[in-house]
């Protein structure tokens, strides 16, 4: 099974296209949350180098979760940290992993295998959830129920069972 994830991984890196002709068929969305990640790897990882936007290894509207991978450029490190269409990717360290999941941004360095999975796992299998509250769920799939105190304008409160 191991094997297979890293066979899987391998042939997700090289199916990358170039960085800029996949950024620019991305919607607007996609672009915030990039631009989001690349800030946030330059800051965190840049040495000299700017790191860019390579390509997306995973995404899944459902579960409004995007992974997507960075890597090292022809440029210098300048600000802002933005995509910039100028600049070569360069096979070569640091490359980082950025996994978007339902608005919060986790970045690993390509090398932290364990923790992308593991973050990416926990954002597919992660339990549905509604406006009003969490579904919540035991280990076997069966649903809790779930004991909310509500309280109105006076601060009387009544306590309520969600199933």
């Amino acid at each position: 099974m191991r094997g297979l994830l890293l066979l899987l991984n391998a042939l997700l890196l090289l199916e990358s296209t170039d960085g800029n002709e996949e950024y620019d068929k991305l919607s607007q969305h996609e672009k915030n949350i990039i631009d989001r990640a690349i800030k946030a790897v330059n800051e965190r990882y840049g040495r000299n180098k700017h790191i860019d936007f390579d390509s997306i290894l995973i995404t899944d509207s459902k579960k409004r979760m995007i992974n997507v991978l960075l890597k090292p450029t022809s440029c210098d490190k300048t600000r802002p940290f933005v995509h910039r269409k100028d600049c070569e990717i360069q096979n070569q360290t640091p490359q980082v992993s950025c996994v978007e999941c339902r608005g919060s941004m986790s970045c690993f360095s390509l090398r932290e295998q364990e923790k992308i999975k593991q973050t990416v796992s926990e954002c597919l299998h992660s339990p549905p959830r509604s406006n009003n509250h969490v579904l919540l769920q035991d280990g076997k799939g069966e649903q809790l129920d779930v004991w909310m105190l509500l309280r109105n304008k006076n601060g009387q409160g009544s306590l309520q069972l969600f199933i």
